[in-house]
């Protein structure tokens, strides 16, 4: 469209015939049919966007809407179509005018009038949500070049349609260079309320403050008012205005309790009821009633802020496992990007395992055991789980867990898990904990007793000399000991190899008796009964040693020929636990008893 045309669009709008400015529609003349040519169509039409009578307005629309022009091309029914449009939508007929303006836009979607269209095709679009289309619209209609004066309307319509969608922060510019309204200029109603909102959640309260005044006094029984009240409120909240802010959600809950932004309203405070701003409580609602409340109906309270409350009643309940819960719940972004969260989860994921290891079961606490909860632990609760998985069986978890712990706790984790540990019941798992080198005589202990389970001979050899000296060392030694006889081994050999252990051994006196005996007991199977008789104790200091000691002893000395202090000796040991029918046998033989 050229310039000259663009221009005279806009003088039919600005030319009002007389009949018009007295707020009535001019009848053009009819054509000798009796029907009005597409001129005299386009005539009414001018004059009936001048009128401000409703009557008229409608009038005029009856008989553009049953106007049939020459063809769809025609010029004079681009501004009618125009016209229905403005004309529909003055009558708030929204729709019927986005139906007449949607063909404009088609058959001329570069017309002059299409900025002042797109106001009202946005309007349509917000009506129903279609927000990125009003968007695009508003765009649209600001970068047109339709009077400043008429853009301070799509100006706070696209302010609207951003707050709806939550995107205050983009919405801010906006507010920010708004065209000054003059005269008796006032803004809409969703204008005012979303700059409001928009200036509340920039913190700009001064601002925010004013245009709330404002809203208050053009508007004060819309229907908006707690939408209003709640951003205010909010802005008061993060602002240090505990008190104050409390008082309004207060009000907004009790002033219009089915709003949909009463729930908003009980979540804000119940979130200061629980964070620690408001000292004083009185008079307000528990944070319970206000959860309970938005509950209601079986509904589930929203993410986010709602859940962090949540959480602060279960760590002030010392409800640790629903606690836990509901972080496992949580977006991830929540969990881990809110530090208190992280703080109250670690308050109860560590009262939480404290139990539990009192309780001494670790079947829940492994289903709790993720990447990273060890580490979140304190250094005494790190000492018990890994006590307790040690012994109940579970050491194989260890190796994963131990890096989260801090670099130097790690050896007295190692070492205080293998403490729990009997080796013979985890070899294999103790194994891999234990280090390849450098062994301390504690872990050389653990390692022959788990190599000795495990029939892993040569193994066990090379660990016995540095395993701590003591009983448990002995039973190991007699494992290696008491292994099978295979050639080229013989009982010979095996003396000999028993004999080496007991005169290296550290160990003293009774710790040492069993090996003692074990050599005895290969000297006689070798026929050195003298021999035997050298080594075995006079009485075994173990009770479950004495009937065997005293059997083979007894058979020592039967072997040199000494039958009656055979007999004696078996007879005094009449009453001794252990191999009992032998010795009854035996001593049948020699007449004892």
């Amino acid at each position: 469209m050229n310039l000259v045309r663009h221009c005279a669009a806009w003088s039919w709008l600005l030319v009002v015939p007389l009949a018009a400015q007295s707020g009535t529609a001019p009848q053009p003349a009819r054509a000798a049919s009796g029907r009005m040519t597409d001129a005299q169509a386009a005539e009414l039409a001018k004059g009936a966007l001048g009128a401000g009578d409703p009557a008229s307005i409608r009038a005029a629309l009856t008989r553009l809407r049953g106007h049939t022009f020459k063809n769809s091309r025609v010029p004079e029914r681009e501004l009618v179509l125009y016209a229905q449009g403005i004309l529909e939508a003055r009558l708030g007929n929204l729709s019927a005018a986005t139906v007449a303006l949607k063909k404009l836009e088609k058959q001329w979607p570069k017309s002059p009038f299409m900025g002042e269209a797109q106001v009202i095709l946005a309007e349509d679009a917000v009506a129903n949500r279609r927000y990125k289309e009003a968007e695009g619209r508003l765009h649209q209609a600001l970068a047109s070049d339709i009077p400043s004066e008429q853009k301070r309307k799509p100006q706070e319509l696209l302010i609207w349609t951003l707050a709806e969608q939550e995107r205050h922060q983009e919405a801010l510019p906006i507010v920010q260079s708004l065209r000054p309204l003059e005269g008796n200029e006032r803004p809409s109603e969703r204008g005012l309320a979303a700059i409001v909102e928009v200036l509340s959640t920039a913190g700009e309260k001064e601002q925010a403050q004013g245009s709330l005044k404002d809203f208050q006094n053009l508007f004060p029984n819309s229907a908006l008012m707690p939408r209003v009240d709640l951003a205010w409120a909010r802005l008061l909240g993060r602002s240090g205005n505990a008190a104050e802010a409390a008082q309004i959600f207060r009000k907004l809950i009790q002033d219009h309790p089915e709003s949909s932004q009463a729930d908003d309203a009980r979540l804000a405070l119940a979130n200061l009821l629980t964070d620690g701003s408001l000292p004083d409580t009185k008079g307000l609602p528990s944070a319970e009633s206000l959860l309970a409340e938005v509950r209601r109906g079986g509904k589930g309270l929203p993410k986010g802020t709602a859940q962090i409350v949540e959480l602060r009643l279960f760590v002030e309940k010392t409800l640790w496992e629903e606690a836990l819960n509901l972080v496992d719940r949580m977006d991830n972004t929540l969990r881990e990007g809110q530090p208190e969260v992280k703080k109250l989860w670690t308050q109860a994921w560590r009262s939480w395992v404290g139990q539990r290891l009192e309780k001494g079961f670790p079947g829940e606490l492994l289903t709790r055991l993720k990447a990273g909860t060890f580490g979140a632990l304190d250094a005494k609760l790190r000492t018990g789980v890994v006590e307790l998985l040690a012994e109940r069986g579970l050491l194989d978890l260890l190796p994963r867990l131990l890096p989260e712990a801090p670099a130097a706790e790690r050896a007295g984790l190692r070492k205080a898990a293998l403490a729990k540990v009997q080796p013979e019941a985890q070899p294999q798992a103790l194994l891999r904990m234990l280090p390849a080198k450098g062994d301390t005589a504690d872990e050389a202990l653990q390692r022959a007793r788990a190599e000795a389970a495990q029939e892993h001979w040569a193994p066990l050899r090379a660990a016995l000399p540095r395993a701590k000296a003591g009983p448990e060392r002995i039973q190991a030694v007699l494992r290696l000991l008491q292994r099978p006889i295979q050639p080229p081994d013989t009982t010979a050999k095996r003396l000999a190899e028993a004999e080496g252990f007991l005169s290296r051994a550290p160990e003293k006196g009774e710790v040492r008796e069993p090996l003692m005996i074990l050599v005895a007991d290969l000297r006689l199977q070798l026929g050195d009964a003298k021999g035997a008789l050298a080594m075995y104790p006079a009485k075994a200091a173990a009770s479950e040693q004495r009937g065997w000691v005293a059997l083979m002893r007894a058979q020592a000395l039967m072997k040199l020929g000494q039958r009656e202090q055979a007999k004696a000796l078996i007879k005094d040991a009449r009453d001794e636990q252990g191999f009992k029918g032998q010795r009854d046998a035996l001593a049948k033989s020699l007449g004892a008893y």
